[in-house]
């Protein structure tokens, strides 16, 4: 049996007791009369019992990959109604016998359908509720798994600028204090934009766009800016909102995977926004191992978050090869 949460079982508890106060109100009102508090008692009891009877192990049998996951499942449902048939007529047959029933109980076609009809409610409000259930836990998984993966690209990044840095800044101590203090600063800004800011689910493009900048100084520090790359940036909405990392994992791709020093092939990284949208693009010549599946990896990762962030048609993020170049396309809808 699965076990609830506290606010799990205080949400039932609330849900069934306005259920039945208003069950009973209204029963009581167009009856005119109420019946015995013992009755509802027990007859409440039976009722949530084959809810979640239903709900926490028939409904399962369904999810199960057998052949015989239907008969089994047929047959827990009849078996449900039977018992559920046999615990009212006890159940009425022990208040009659205490004269806690008004009239005398006649097991005719009348009551069976009316006791029918009674568990075959509760069991469709159980179906009604597993599924939605089911539904609300995939979400909820669906949620998770975009926050590891966000996480997992930021942990990407740390530990492979923070390595060639750090190799960078020690040299660069000894020979140029300058550019040392500068990778210092540059890397300490993109490192805190990275574990601190990109915890929140959208930046504005401006925060993104520095940090692409910061991203690229540092490794044309670290190559004596011989790096053959272009960036361009028109970003005349540098406050529209966009989902942190997205820019920055893309500008990390171009350096990790691409050749960055033929003059006859110039990597391209362009950046531009509008009221309306924002677009941003990468080229590069492909390195000699192709697409590896570590960009692979990220790429996937990047489409997976913008379809949970952007509804369908918010968006089009494309990538490719092109001859012997590696394209990315994003662009965004802000209208």
């Amino acid at each position: 049996m699965e076990k609830f949460s506290k606010n799990e079982l205080r949400t039932h508890l609330i849900c069934w007791s306005v259920y039945i106060f208003v069950e009973v109100v209204l029963a009581g009102i167009i009856a005119g009369r109420f019946s015995s508090f013992f009755l509802y008692v027990l007859f409440y009891a039976v009722n949530i019992g084959l809810f979640y009877c239903h709900a926490l192990w028939v409904m399962p049998l369904l999810n199960r990959r057998t052949k015989t996951r239907v008969p089994f499942f047929l047959l827990a449902v009849i078996s449900e109604c039977m018992l559920y048939l046999s615990a009212a007529t006890l159940i009425n047959l022990l208040l009659e016998s205490f004269g806690l029933r008004g009239s005398h109980l006649v097991i005719n076609l009348q009551y069976l359908g009316i006791t029918f009809w009674r568990s075959s409610f509760f069991i469709m409000y159980a179906t009604g509720y597993f599924y939605l259930r089911g539904y609300l836990e995939r979400k909820d998984l669906e949620t998770q798994l975009i926050m590891a993966e966000k996480d997992f690209l930021r942990a990407q990044i740390n530990p492979h600028l923070l390595f060639n840095t750090l190799n960078f800044i020690r040299h660069a101590t000894k020979h140029n204090t300058a550019h040392a203090s500068l990778a210092i600063s540059s890397l300490s800004d993109l490192m805190e934009y990275a574990l601190e800011d990109s915890k929140n689910g959208f930046v504005p493009l401006r925060r993104e766009t520095e940090q692409v900048e910061n991203l690229i100084g540092l490794h044309q520090l670290r190559f004596g800016h011989l790096l053959k790359l272009e960036y361009t940036n028109n970003n005349g909405n540098p406050e529209a909102l966009i989902l942190p990392i997205i820019l920055l994992t893309l500008v990390e791709n171009v350096f990790k995977h691409g050749i960055l020093n033929d003059p006859d092939n110039i990597a391209q990284i362009n950046v531009s926004s509008s009221a309306t949208g924002i677009s941003f693009s990468t080229t590069n010549l492909i390195g000699p191992t192709g697409k590896t599946n570590a960009r692979e990896t990220g790429l996937q990762n990047i489409s997976a978050r913008l379809e949970h962030a952007y509804p369908a048609g918010r968006y089009n993020f494309t990538y490719g090869t092109n001859g012997k170049q590696f394209e990315t396309r994003l662009t965004i809808n802000l209208a």
